[in-house]
C-alpha cells in the first residue's frame, strides 16, 4: 500500500488533477472535469490484489450450496471491489480479476467435469471473463465520474448475470441471489424481476460496503461531495423495501390447496464410461415401477394416496411413442442408417418391445390404481416428409390417464443443452457438425445422438380425485390422524407444465408455460419438474438445482413439485418455501445394515476367489474355484437378495448389478477375468459408499415424497414483464461502454 502523497496513476494527469483542485466559477464545475475522486491509486503490489481476489474467491466458493454459507454473499464481492477500484495498474487488476473469474466458475460447476471434461474446461474459460467484464466498468465510472460503488456494481453485475443466460450457451447457473433460496423474505421480490432482483440487492449491499471502506483512504473528507451519502441512502431504501416487501408476501393468505403429488426418486448414478454404468434399463425400470406402485398404495392405511404420480427424466431408456412403438421395419431400418449406422436393426425392435412393456406397466397401473402418471422417457419418430428426410429424437414426458391405451399428452424439451443433447450445425454444415460429433464420447462410431427441440409448451390436463381427504378439525390444517374422512372430492382438473431437466434453471420456459398464450391470467396451476441428475455423481449440483428451482416458484408464484434421479426431489410453495423432500424413510434407513454385512461377505468371498483363481483358468476350472463361485451365487442369490427385498423391492438393483457380472468370474480368458475381478471390486465399494451416503443424505436415497400443492391465482408482473430488470442492466452496460469509447475519442482528438 502506498501513501496518499505518491505519483497519480494513468488515469490522471498532474496537470488535470491541479486544473480540478483550482477555484471554479459558477457553472464552470460542469463544463471541465471535477478532481477525479479514487484517482491516486492505492495498491500497486501484485500479491496484494490475488491476496485480495482471493478472498473474493473464498467466499464466493463457500456461499452457495455445500456448504452454502449465505451470509458471506452480503461481502464476498468486497475485498475484490476493492482491489478494482485502488488497484494503480488497471491491468494487473483484470488479471487478478479473471483468475477470480476462473477459480469461480472451476470450483462452483466441478460437478460437470466428469460428465464433460472438454465442456467444463470450455464453458469455464468462456463465463470467466465476466469479472474482468464487471471491473473494468466499474472502475471506469468510480474514477472517470465519481459514481457510487452502491450504484454502479449492481447494475454492472446484473447485466453480465443475465447476459450468461443468453444464447446457446446460456447458463444462469451460480447467481449471486441463488445464495438465498432457504431466505423467504429477501427472495420474494423475485416475483418483480426475478432472480436477478436479488442478484442486484446483494451486488448493492457489496457495493456500499466497499464505498465505506475505500472513502475514508482515497479521499480527503472535505472533497468527499455526495458519492457515499447517495449510495448509502439508496442502499438503506431498496434494502428495506426488499424486507418490507417480502415479509408481506412470503404470507399464506393467497394460497389454495391443491392435488397431493407423490413424486418419485431412485439413486441411479450415471457414466460416461459404459464400464461403469452397470444398471441395466430392465433394473432401471423394475426399481421405478416399484416405487410408483408403493406411492399409489397410499401407505399403510392408504390416507396418503396421492391424486398425480410424477417420475424423473428419462429413466426409461428407449423410446415409448406411439410413432416408435407402431413404426414398420422399412422405418427403423430408416432410423438405424441415420442415426446408429454401426448398430444392428435388432436392437430397435428390442427397444420396441422394451418400450411397449414400460407403457403398458406403468399404464396398468394407473387404470389400477385410478392415479395420472406423469413418466420420464424418450421419443422417436422418423420424417420422411421432412426436408431433409430425418429421424428425430426427443427428450420427452408423457401424461398416462386411467383408462387410455394410448398417452394423453406429451410435451417435447424445447431447451436442449449444446453438445449434451445436441451438436450444431447438422442441417446447414454437415462437414463441420460430422466433426463435432465424433469429438462427443456419445457421438463416437457414428452415432447420431443429437435431439431435436419441441415446438409448443403444452400443459398437460389432469383430472385430479382425492380418494379420501381429512376433514380438517377446528380449521387446523393438515388435520391430525384420527380426524374424519369426508367423502370423495369432486373431479377438478389441473394443468401443468413440465419442464424436463435444465430447463428448469432457464427463467424464459418456467414463465412460457406460466403465461402461456392468454393475457391477465395463468396457464397453468403447477410446474412439475422432472430430472436425471445422476449423471453428476452426488455433487453440489443437486442442491444448486434446487435453489434454482425456488426461485421459478417465486417467479411465477407457481407449486413446483420436483421429481429426480438421485435427488433432490421436493414440492415447493409459491411463496418459495420448500415444503417437502423426498427421503427414506427411518425404518428403512436401519435396514440398510443388512445390504452391508451381505456387501462385506460378497467382498469376502471374492478375495477367496482371487486367491484361488491362479492356474484356473486353462479347459477346465479346479473344483475349489468352481465351488468358490457357487458360495458366491448363493451368497447373491439368498443373503443380498433377501437382505434388499427386507429394506424395499426398489432395493432389487444392488442384487441385480452384481448378479448380472457374476459370469465374468468364471470366463477362461485371463485378462477378461483379471478385469472382472477390477470391476466386482470397483462396483462392492460403490455400493458400499452408496450405503454410508445414504446414512449421510437421506434425501439422496430411494423414496417418495408425497406433499399436496399450494395453487396462488396471481399473475406476477416478473410472469408478464419477464427479464425487464436484466434488460435494463445490460442497456445501461451498453451506455457505459459507449461513454467510454467517446472519451477515449476525444482525448485523442485533443
Amino acid at each position: 500500500m502506498k501513501t496518499a502523497g505518491k505519483p497519480a496513476s494513468r488515469e490522471t494527469s498532474p496537470s488535470k488533477r491541479n486544473d480540478a483542485a483550482a477555484p471554479r466559477a459558477p457553472g464552470e464545475r460542469f463544463r471541465t472535469p471535477t478532481r477525479l475522486v479514487g484517482a491516486i491509486a492505492k495498491i500497486e503490489s501484485r500479491t496484494s490484489l490475488l491476496i485480495l481476489s482471493g478472498l473474493s474467491l473464498l467466499m464466493c466458493c463457500l456461499m452457495f450450496p455445500r456448504p452454502g454459507w449465505w451470509w458471506l454473499s452480503y461481502i464476498c464481492l468486497t475485498p475484490w471491489l476493492v482491489a478494482v477500484c485502488a488497484a494503480r495498474r488497471a491491468r494487473s487488476m483484470y488479471f487478478a480479476s479473471w483468475l477470480l473469474g476462473l477459480g469461480f466458475f472451476f470450483i462452483n460447476i466441478n460437478w460437470m467435469y466428469p460428465v464433460t471434461r472438454e465442456g467444463y474446461i470450455a464453458l469455464g474459460a468462456f463465463f470467466s471473463l465476466t469479472f474482468p467484464l464487471v471491473a473494468w466498468p466499474v472502475r471506469h465510472l468510480y474514477i472517470r465520474h465519481n459514481v457510487s460503488l452502491a450504484l454502479s456494481v449492481p447494475v454492472v453485475w446484473t447485466a453480465l448475470e443475465y447476459a450468461r443466460s443468453l444464447g446457446p450457451t446460456g447458463f444462469p447457473w451460480v447467481l449471486l441471489g441463488h445464495t438465498h433460496y432457504e431466505q423467504l423474505t429477501f427472495i420474494q421480490i423475485s416475483d418483480l424481476a426475478g432472480a436477478y432482483a436479488v442478484s442486484f440487492v446483494l451486488a448493492m449491499i457489496n457495493g456500499w460496503i466497499t464505498d465505506l471502506l475505500i472513502q475514508p483512504i482515497l479521499i480527503w473528507r472535505s472533497q468527499q461531495g455526495t458519492r457515499l451519502p447517495i449510495g448509502s441512502l439508496t442502499t438503506l431504501l431498496v434494502v428495506a423495501g426488499t424486507l418490507i416487501y417480502g415479509s408481506t408476501q412470503k404470507s399464506t393468505r393467497h394460497l389454495q390447496r391443491g392435488p397431493r403429488v407423490a413424486v418419485v426418486q431412485h439413486d441411479f448414478p450415471m457414466y460416461v464410461d459404459a464400464r461403469r454404468a452397470r444398471s441395466s434399463a430392465e433394473t432401471i425400470f423394475d426399481c421405478h415401477l416399484e416405487l410408483a406402485r408403493q406411492a399409489a398404495l397410499g401407505g399403510p392405511d392408504g390416507r396418503d394416496k396421492p391424486d398425480l404420480i410424477v417420475l424423473p427424466e428419462t429413466v426409461m431408456s428407449g423410446w415409448i411413442n406411439d410413432e416408435f412403438l407402431d413404426a414398420p421395419p422399412t422405418a427403423l431400418e430408416e432410423i438405424l442408417r441415420r442415426r446408429y449406422p454401426k448398430s444392428q436393426v435388432a436392437m430397435l425392435r428390442y427397444y420396441q418391445d422394451f418400450g411397449k412393456r414400460v407403457r403398458e406397466a406403468f399404464q396398468t397401473l394407473a387404470d389400477q390404481s385410478g392415479i395420472p402418471i406423469v413418466l420420464g422417457s424418450s421419443a422417436m419418430e422418423w420424417k420422411p416428409t421432412a426436408i431433409p428426410p430425418r429421424a428425430d429424437s426427443f427428450n420427452s414426458a408423457y401424461l398416462l390417464l386411467p383408462g387410455r391405451t394410448s398417452p394423453a399428452a406429451r410435451y417435447d424439451k424445447i431447451h436442449l443443452v449444446l453438445f449434451g443433447e445436441y451438436v450444431p450445425f447438422r442441417f446447414t454444415h454437415r462437414w463441420l457438425y460430422d466433426w463435432l460429433n465424433g469429438i462427443t464420447p456419445w457421438g463416437r462410431g457414428g452415432v447420431e445422438y443429437s435431439l431435436s427441440p419441441g415446438e409448443q409448451f403444452n400443459a398437460f390436463e389432469i383430472p385430479a380425485v382425492r380418494p379420501a381427504v381429512r376433514t380438517p378439525v377446528n380449521g387446523a390444517d393438515p388435520a391430525p390422524a384420527s380426524a374424519p374422512i369426508r367423502p370423495e372430492s369432486p373431479i377438478q382438473t389441473y394443468r401443468a407444465g413440465t419442464p424436463i431437466c435444465y430447463e428448469e434453471i432457464m427463467p424464459y420456459v418456467p414463465r412460457a408455460f406460466v403465461r402461456g398464450s392468454g393475457a391477465g391470467e395463468k396457464n397453468i396451476d403447477m410446474l412439475l419438474s422432472i430430472s436425471n441428475d445422476g449423471w453428476f455423481l452426488h455433487s453440489a449440483e443437486l442442491e444448486q438445482h434446487l435453489a434454482a428451482a425456488v426461485f421459478r416458484a417465486v417467479e411465477n408464484r407457481i407449486a413446483v413439485a420436483r421429481s429426480v434421479n438421485t435427488g433432490a426431489s421436493a414440492t415447493i410453495h409459491p411463496n418459495g418455501r420448500i415444503h417437502l423432500r423426498a427421503r427414506i424413510s427411518d425404518e428403512k434407513l436401519a435396514r440398510l445394515d443388512q445390504i452391508d454385512r451381505a456387501l462385506i461377505a460378497l467382498g469376502e468371498q471374492l478375495d477367496r476367489m482371487e486367491a484361488l483363481s491362479s492356474g484356473s483358468t486353462g479347459a477346465a476350472e479346479p473344483k475349489e474355484y468352481t465351488a468358490a463361485w457357487s458360495q458366491m451365487n448363493a451368497l447373491l442369490t439368498k443373503d443380498l437378495r433377501a437382505a434388499c427385498l427386507n429394506v424395499g423391492p426398489e432395493m432389487k438393483s444392488f442384487h441385480a448389478r452384481l448378479a448380472s457380472m457374476l459370469p465374468d468370474l468364471i470366463t477362461r480368458d485371463p485378462a477378461a477375468r483379471a478385469e472382472a475381478y477390477e470391476d466386482w471390486r470397483d462396483q462392492l465399494a460403490l455400493d458400499r459408499e452408496t450405503i454410508a451416503r445414504w446414512k449421510r443424505h437421506p434425501d439422496q436415497a430411494p423414496a417418495i415424497g408425497v406433499g399436496e400443492l399450494k395453487l396462488d391465482n396471481r399473475l406476477t408482473l416478473y410472469s408478464q414483464w419477464g427479464d425487464w430488470l436484466g434488460q435494463g442492466a445490460l442497456a445501461l452496460y451498453g451506455m457505459i461502454v459507449l461513454d467510454w469509447l467517446l472519451r477515449r475519442l476525444r482525448r485523442q482528438r485533443g
